[in-house]
Formats: structure tokens, C-alpha cells, sequence
């Protein structure tokens, strides 16, 4: 029995689908699965011979070639991203679309566009989400397995997550945007996506039985970010990020990221309890510390890190096994768990 899930500690960005194609490299996983809303959220992933991958709607486990990729009947699929996605990855021979993904039309599109409240008040992405799962729970929404460009590719994802999981061939399910982002879960609604982002919705998203679930990373970004509305602790001004060198943006909107100086140590105790890591990713560590950027060897972690990761592990109560130290895929250091 072996299902992973990636899960994001606090509002996106975290390097999630980084993750998501290390462990499917490394462990040569039979499948990986998107879990989350839908096309709101990306993964930018930067191969070691400096390719950038960009993805809104299939994982990027895909990287490793023996990995078959696939998308849970929870999550949103826009016809368009998804047939761009397939057509500029190669996958068309290795994907699966659940028959039950609600599909974002055009219309939701503009809907979402025109809507001043989740526009200015929420810092929506603009990309349907909303309206889309609005139809979806009104039971208005097409399907995928009845969209022509998704039909070819649909199929019940549920039934293949369980099989290759029961089988104890790895399935890596890999979430959207963060914990603290969660519907009904955020202190700060309505700054907050339609739906949750735990690891427990994510298992939902896919129809994993909860039984065949063996490890929770948690990706938890060293100095975190937030895209859109609603409060950051710890935030530095943009014109400080950009000295420093590490001013960010998004994957989906271009939008830059609100930068935080540090970790909220109360937060990630609350995502620690909802999500029940057994393992930590802790990500972007060139942004704290500059020193090990590109970093690939335990030798190289400074004590400050090491200070970091021990307030993180006592914090979560789960060890740090993977450390992200650049943009490139392998600017990671492996740690024992």
C-alpha cells in the first residue's frame, strides 16, 4: 500500500510541483494525480539543463518518463489548458482525466472576470474557478467524460488511484495552493480559494481510501508568500524583496508575491494539525539563506538552516527530509528521515 500526498503548509507557492516530480523521479512512481480546485494554481518546475516547465492543470510527476499522469474527478478542468498541457508535455499516451471533472467554460471565465468582489475583494486569478465550482455544486456543469476534447482521455480515476496504490506501486497525489487558503478553514474569508487544500481533501479530490495512504509531505517555504488579498505576517515591502534577490510571481497571473520575512511558527502548528505530516519539505531556503543557493550536498547546510530546521521539526513533530536550495530540479539536499 503507497500513496504520497504533497500538501502546501500555508498560501501557495511553496515549490509543490518541484517536489511532486523529485519524488516521482526518485521512486519512479507508477502515477501521479492533481489534486486541488483546478487551473487557479501552477507548478513552474526548472530541469537541470535549464528548461522551465509551467503546468496549471496536470501534475508535473510526468517529468519522470515511467510516471503516468492523471487529474481527480475534485478538481476543475478547462478544456484548453488541459489540450495545451497534453500537446506541449507529450503525454497524450500516459494521461487520464476523471469522467466526473466538472469543466470551465468560457462563460465562467468571463463571469469570474466581470465580478468586482472576487476581482478587487478576494484577488481572484480570473480564471473560472469559482463560478465553475458554483455550477458544479449547483449540479449545472458539464462533465468531462461528456466534453469532446476530454472524452478520448476519461476514465474513473478513483478506481486507478486505489488499484496502484493497493497494488504498492507509489501514487504521488499532488495539491493546489496552500492550507491557510482553504475554504472553510481560513481565518481570513473571503480571502480564500473554493475549496480546501489539505491533505484530506486532496485524498477526497482523488477518491483515495484513506488506508492506502503511507506518507503526508508538507512543503513548507522557508520565507513565505501570498498572491491576492488578505493578511501576510512578517510581510516585507516589495522594493525589499527586490533587494534582497528574491522577489517572486505567479505562475498563472504574473502577479508578484507578497514576500514574509520569516515563518509564523502558531500557523504552521495549525497546518501541522490539519494535515498530519509524517514528512517536511522545506523549500526555497536560498531565500533565507543566499549562502546555499544551488546547494546539493548535507555538508553545505549552514547552522542557520540547521537552527531553522530544527524549529520547524519541533513544531510539526515531522522530520525534515528533503531540503529545496535553488530553482533547479536537483538544487535539493536529501536528509534521513
Amino acid at each position: 500500500m503507497s500513496a504520497t500526498i504533497i500538501v502546501d503548509a500555508l498560501w501557495g507557492d511553496s515549490g509543490k510541483g518541484k517536489v511532486c516530480a523529485q519524488q516521482s523521479i526518485r521512486h519512479d512512481a507508477e502515477l501521479a494525480v492533481r489534486a486541488g480546485v483546478g487551473t487557479n494554481a501552477g507548478a513552474s518546475v526548472t530541469t537541470d539543463d535549464g528548461r522551465l516547465i509551467k503546468a496549471r492543470q496536470l501534475p508535473t510527476g510526468w517529468l519522470n518518463p515511467g510516471t503516468r499522469v492523471a487529474v481527480g474527478s475534485g478538481v476543475l478542468v478547462d478544456p484548453e489548458v488541459f489540450a495545451g498541457e497534453l500537446d506541449r508535455f507529450d503525454l497524450a499516451d500516459r494521461v487520464l482525466v476523471d469522467r466526473r471533472c466538472a469543466v470551465i467554460t468560457p462563460e465562467h471565465i468571463a463571469a469570474e472576470r466581470a465580478d468586482a468582489h472576487l476581482m478587487a475583494t478576494v484577488g481572484s486569478t480570473g480564471t473560472g474557478n469559482g463560478p465553475a465550482r458554483a455550477d458544479f455544486v449547483l449540479r449545472r456543469a458539464g462533465q468531462a467524460g461528456d466534453h469532446p476534447e476530454l472524452a478520448p482521455y476519461a476514465g474513473d480515476v478513483a478506481v486507478e488511484v486505489n488499484r496502484v496504490a493497493a497494488s504498492d506501486r507509489l501514487v504521488i497525489i499532488e495539491g493546489s495552493q496552500g492550507t491557510l487558503l482553504s475554504l472553510a478553514f481560513s481565518a481570513d474569508y473571503p480571502c480564500a480559494t473554493s475549496d480546501n487544500c489539505t491533505s484530506a481533501a486532496a485524498m477526497d479530490d482523488v477518491g483515495l481510501n484513506w488506508r492506502l495512504a503511507t506518507d503526508v509531505i508538507m512543503v513548507v517555504k522557508a520565507m513565505p508568500s501570498r498572491v491576492g488579498e488578505g493578511p501576510l505576517p512578517y510581510e516585507i515591502s516589495a522594493a525589499e524583496a527586490q533587494r534582497r534577490g528574491i522577489a517572486e510571481h505567479g505562475v498563472v497571473t504574473g502577479r508578484p508575491r507578497r514576500k514574509a520575512d520569516r515563518l509564523d511558527l502558531e500557523l504552521l502548528a495549525y497546518a501541522t494539525m490539519l494535515n498530519g505530516p509524517t514528512k517536511i519539505a522545506l523549500t526555497f531556503i536560498d531565500h533565507f539563506d543566499p549562502s546555499m543557493r544551488g546547494a546539493r550536498d548535507a555538508a553545505a547546510i549552514t547552522p542557520e538552516v540547521r537552527q531553522l530546521i530544527g524549529r520547524v521539526e519541533a513544531v510539526t513533530g515531522a522530520p525534515v527530509t528533503l531540503l529545496d536550495t535553488g530553482h533547479r530540479l536537483g538544487d535539493v539536499i536529501e536528509l534521513a528521515a
